[in-house]
């Protein structure tokens, strides 16, 4: 009887064991790319195919205020923005949690040459406003697709991505277009579309690196 609970103490305890990694692997490096809905800051995390970053995620945020401003002024001029925060549980943000992160703040892509600008400002995850997560790369899922948010009356379109070859895609508009899906269309196929339709647009972030085969 002994051997035999022995050997089921073990057996949980290497299950155990085997799960703690998949447990833990939410915490960690979760950059974001941050821009503006007037005053207010926003930010979109930068996902990937593999868990546990497959999600997109949009999130209002507050910085200090005198940083908050700073922040503002360069995003008017059009700068590249991204933030990486200090080590964090993404499912905070998955669960839409309000929390308090320090993060760095870079001018351009903090894995692109972007150069870091300010460290160790205290972001606050005020509310989230999108989430969804990232198709199962087995199955086939068409890039293409947009979906239309809007914050402090700016309105937005962010790219449903798809399996591979995809991209993360993030536009402000002036109006929403009557569709939303560009089949079989470039990212610079989409931007033009949409202008053909009138409406003004800004590409606020552009990747397709990381969504390659």
């Amino acid at each position: 009887m002994k051997t035999l609970l022995s050997i089921l103490l073990l057996c949980l305890s290497l299950l155990l064991a085997a799960q703690t990694p998949h447990q833990h692997d939410y915490t960690g490096s979760h950059g974001m790319v941050l821009f503006a809905a007037n005053d207010s800051l926003l930010v979109s995390h930068l996902p990937l195919y593999r868990p546990p970053h497959d999600y997109q995620l949009v999130y209002e945020v507050a910085l200090p205020a005198g940083i908050q401003h700073a922040v503002l002024a360069q995003l008017q001029h059009n700068s590249l923005l991204t933030l990486l925060p200090a080590d964090f549980d993404l499912r905070r943000m998955i669960n839409a949690n309000v929390f308090s992160v320090d993060a760095d703040i870079y001018q351009g892509h903090f894995e692109r040459g972007g150069e870091r600008w300010l460290s160790g400002i205290a972001v606050t995850f005020r509310r989230q406003l999108y989430q969804r997560r990232l198709p199962d790369v087995n199955k086939l899922a068409e890039n293409g697709s947009y979906t239309a948010f809007s914050h402090h009356d700016q309105l937005f379109l962010l790219h449903q991505i798809g399996t591979a070859p995809g991209y993360d895609h993030l536009l402000k508009v002036s109006a929403l277009p009557p569709v939303l899906q560009f089949h079989h269309s470039t990212p610079q196929q989409v931007l033009g579309l949409i202008q053909q339709q009138g409406i003004q647009v800004q590409q606020l972030y552009l990747e397709t690196q990381d969504f390659q085969p």
